[in-house]
Protein backbone atom coordinates (compact mmCIF):
# COMPACT_ATOMS: atom_id res chain seq x y z
CA UNK A 1 0.00 0.00 0.00
CA UNK A 2 0.77 3.73 -0.38
CA UNK A 3 0.93 6.82 1.73
CA UNK A 4 -1.13 8.95 -0.09
CA UNK A 5 -3.57 11.45 1.65
CA UNK A 6 -6.95 12.31 0.23
CA UNK A 7 -8.77 14.69 1.44
CA UNK A 8 -11.92 16.55 1.11
CA UNK A 9 -13.87 19.44 2.45
CA UNK A 10 -17.57 19.88 2.26
CA UNK A 11 -19.19 24.00 1.48
CA UNK A 12 -19.52 23.73 5.16
CA UNK A 13 -15.96 22.97 5.94
CA UNK A 14 -16.19 19.98 7.27
CA UNK A 15 -13.45 17.56 6.26
CA UNK A 16 -12.62 13.79 5.59
CA UNK A 17 -9.30 12.53 5.09
CA UNK A 18 -8.22 8.93 3.68
CA UNK A 19 -5.05 7.75 4.40
CA UNK A 20 -3.80 4.42 3.54
CA UNK A 21 -0.79 2.31 5.02
CA UNK A 22 -1.27 -0.75 7.13
CA UNK A 23 -4.99 -0.09 7.32
CA UNK A 24 -6.96 2.32 5.63
CA UNK A 25 -8.50 4.70 7.75
CA UNK A 26 -11.16 7.62 6.87
CA UNK A 27 -11.65 10.54 9.51
CA UNK A 28 -14.48 12.82 9.52
CA UNK A 29 -13.46 16.21 11.38
CA UNK A 30 -16.91 18.31 11.79
CA UNK A 31 -16.84 22.48 11.80
CA UNK A 32 -18.08 23.01 15.17
CA UNK A 33 -19.94 26.63 15.79
CA UNK A 34 -16.91 28.66 16.80
CA UNK A 35 -15.25 28.29 13.32
CA UNK A 36 -18.37 28.01 11.18
CA UNK A 37 -19.45 31.22 9.10
CA UNK A 38 -22.95 31.50 11.00
CA UNK A 39 -21.18 30.66 14.70
CA UNK A 40 -24.28 28.27 14.89
CA UNK A 41 -23.56 25.19 12.12
CA UNK A 42 -22.09 22.11 14.16
CA UNK A 43 -21.23 19.14 11.98
CA UNK A 44 -21.56 17.03 14.30
CA UNK A 45 -19.08 14.18 16.19
CA UNK A 46 -15.41 13.31 15.40
CA UNK A 47 -15.35 9.96 13.53
CA UNK A 48 -12.14 8.13 12.62
CA UNK A 49 -12.28 4.23 11.59
CA UNK A 50 -11.25 1.63 9.33
CA UNK A 51 -12.39 0.93 5.85
CA UNK A 52 -12.51 -1.79 3.16
CA UNK A 53 -10.31 -1.63 0.36
CA UNK A 54 -13.64 -1.75 -1.67
CA UNK A 55 -15.02 1.34 0.23
CA UNK A 56 -11.53 3.38 -0.67
CA UNK A 57 -11.74 2.31 -4.16
CA UNK A 58 -14.85 3.71 -4.35
CA UNK A 59 -14.21 7.08 -3.30
CA UNK A 60 -11.15 7.57 -4.94
CA UNK A 61 -12.82 6.57 -7.84
CA UNK A 62 -15.67 9.18 -7.60
CA UNK A 63 -13.03 11.68 -6.30
CA UNK A 64 -10.80 11.32 -9.55
CA UNK A 65 -14.36 11.72 -11.45
CA UNK A 66 -14.62 14.88 -10.28
CA UNK A 67 -11.21 15.98 -10.54
CA UNK A 68 -11.35 15.08 -14.30
CA UNK A 69 -14.19 17.37 -14.88
CA UNK A 70 -12.20 20.33 -15.61
CA UNK A 71 -15.52 22.42 -16.50
CA UNK A 72 -16.89 22.28 -12.66
CA UNK A 73 -13.48 23.08 -11.55
CA UNK A 74 -13.18 26.92 -10.25
CA UNK A 75 -10.46 28.82 -9.23
CA UNK A 76 -11.33 29.97 -5.26
CA UNK A 77 -13.08 28.58 -2.54
CA UNK A 78 -16.61 29.95 -1.95
CA UNK A 79 -19.17 29.00 -0.31
CA UNK A 80 -20.79 25.38 -0.57
CA UNK A 81 -17.71 24.56 -2.98
CA UNK A 82 -16.30 21.34 -2.33
CA UNK A 83 -12.31 20.96 -2.11
CA UNK A 84 -10.35 17.96 -2.52
CA UNK A 85 -6.79 17.32 -2.40
CA UNK A 86 -4.68 14.75 -2.80
CA UNK A 87 -1.08 14.32 -0.86
CA UNK A 88 1.33 12.13 -2.83
CA UNK A 89 4.77 12.00 -3.08
CA UNK A 90 5.39 14.80 -1.15
CA UNK A 91 3.03 17.45 -3.69
CA UNK A 92 -0.17 18.63 -2.69
CA UNK A 93 -2.58 18.85 -5.42
CA UNK A 94 -6.14 20.91 -4.87
CA UNK A 95 -9.45 20.93 -7.11
CA UNK A 96 -11.88 23.42 -6.02
CA UNK A 97 -15.76 22.08 -7.47
CA UNK A 98 -18.56 24.79 -8.21
CA UNK A 99 -21.11 24.84 -5.76
CA UNK A 100 -23.80 22.87 -6.28
CA UNK A 101 -22.35 20.31 -8.83
CA UNK A 102 -23.53 16.49 -9.22
CA UNK A 103 -19.73 15.43 -8.45
CA UNK A 104 -20.34 17.54 -4.74
CA UNK A 105 -23.45 15.62 -4.07
CA UNK A 106 -21.77 11.82 -5.14
CA UNK A 107 -18.87 13.04 -3.17
CA UNK A 108 -20.70 13.31 -0.31
CA UNK A 109 -23.26 11.03 -0.49
CA UNK A 110 -20.57 7.96 -0.89
CA UNK A 111 -18.64 9.25 2.17
CA UNK A 112 -21.56 10.14 4.56
CA UNK A 113 -22.62 6.21 3.43
CA UNK A 114 -19.44 5.26 4.71
CA UNK A 115 -18.89 7.04 8.06
CA UNK A 116 -22.21 6.35 9.12
CA UNK A 117 -22.13 2.99 8.76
Amino acid sequence: MNSNIFRYRDGNGNEYILTEKSRIIIEYIPVKPLFSSSGIYDGGDYIKKEITKLQYRKIISILYEAIAKKEIQIKNRVKMSGMIIIQEKGKKKVYILEPLSKEIENIEKILLEIIKN
